[in-house]
Order: structure tokens, then sequence, then C-alpha cells
């Protein structure tokens, strides 16, 4: 990977925009919104989530109903979903913690989020920079195979990747940044292979150049 961080920052930016996907939970953005999007969409399509996202936001429009109700009402609203228990009983742990230990108001802190149950590294990078439009990486298994291909390395965890993202991730549109590497690694550098003539980053991809795909820029 030879282009330098701005680059790499401003090629995502610039593709993101042209290839935005107006998903209901990257609309109307909050912290809550972002939060329960993201647990539903683990090992989930986006396509699924689209069509339940907005009935499960009507039902429970903030942390504090999703805290009131009980686990077998959240249960239902998750029956389509697949999964259903095990998110349902992520999202009452993380509002009970959120509510109670925090006054209903979801943590703005990386340390903080980290440090929920139920909040991993790409969740809390998810709230903090698609929810509070703070400086963050977002790392899933998209952007882990992403900069995998990229680097030449093999990443398993985001822990690893994240002194590396760090150091990317733009200080402006950092979220767009976030969705454009997101959207590349599920649309573009997929895992059933690289798709590296559709690719912006190709030109100076370890794994592309390896497979004789380059393209000049």
């Amino acid at each position: 990977m030879e282009a330098g961080l701005e680059d790499i920052g401003r090629i995502v930016i610039e593709w993101e925009k042209a290839h935005w996907i107006p998903y209901p939970w990257r609309v109307n953005r909050t912290p809550y919104r972002v939060l329960v999007a993201e647990v539903l969409l683990k090992r989930t399509t986006r396509q699924a989530v689209a069509r339940e996202f907005p009935k499960f936001i009507a039902k429970f429009p903030d942390i504090h109903a999703l805290y009131r109700a009980p686990i077998e009402e959240v249960e239902e609203a998750l029956l389509h979903l697949g999964l259903y228990r095990q998110r349902a009983r992520q999202l009452k742990e993380i509002s009970k913690v959120v509510v109670e230990v925090y006054g209903g108001r979801i943590p703005d802190d990386w340390d903080a989020l980290v440090g929920i149950e139920g909040i991993g590294v790409y969740i809390a990078g998810a709230v903090l920079s698609f929810g509070y439009r703070k400086r963050a990486p977002v790392v899933d298994s998209n952007v882990i195979r992403l900069f995998s291909r990229l680097t030449g390395k093999r990443y398993t965890r985001a822990e690893d990747m994240l002194p590396l993202l760090w150091g990317v991730v733009p200080e402006r549109d950092h979220d767009i940044f976030n969705y454009g590497v997101i959207d590349l690694g599920a649309m573009v550098c997929t895992y059933r292979g690289s798709r590296c003539w559709e690719c912006p980053l190709a030109g100076f991809c370890t794994t592309a150049r390896q497979t004789g795909f380059m393209r000049d820029f």
C-alpha cells in the first residue's frame, strides 16, 4: 500500500459520495438509532434490516422505551431477523447500563462505550463516528478484509487493526470515509473474491498487484 493516508481518505470519500445508499439507519442519525442498527446488522443482510429497522424504531423510539419494554416484546419485534433472542438480550443489557449508569445518554467516549457489555470495538466506533460525528475508526468484517488485502497483512481481529485505522481515518468527513470502507468491503472487495477492476484503491493494493489487477490513476 503505497498511497499516502490523505490519498486513501480522499479516494474513499469520493467513491462513497458516488455510491451512497440511503439506508434508513443512515438518515436522521442519532447515537441510539446507530446503536440499534449495528446490533440488527450483525450476521444479517442490509436488505432484511432495512425492512425491519423502521418498525423497530417506531416501537422503541429511544433508549428509555427499550429499557422499559419486557424482553419478550423486544424478541417479538426481532422475530423476522433471526437470532432474535440474542439480539433482544444484547439490546436490553445495553439499555440497562445506559439508563442506570449513564442516565439514559449513550456515552460519547471510546473507553466508556467499549466498557459496556454488548458494545464492542465496531459498535463503539459506529456510535462515535455516525451517531456523534466524532472521529473514530469503524471496524467490521468488511473493513478487516479490505485493509488486509490492501496491506497484504492478515488481520483477524478488529482490535489488531485499530492502530492502522486510527492513522487512516481523516479528520474531515470521517463518517463518509467509514461508510465508504464498509461499502467497499461489502460491495467490491467481497469475501467471495476481489473485484479489483471496480475498486478505486486497486492502484496501490498489495493483493491487486499480486493478482495482476492494476489501475492507472
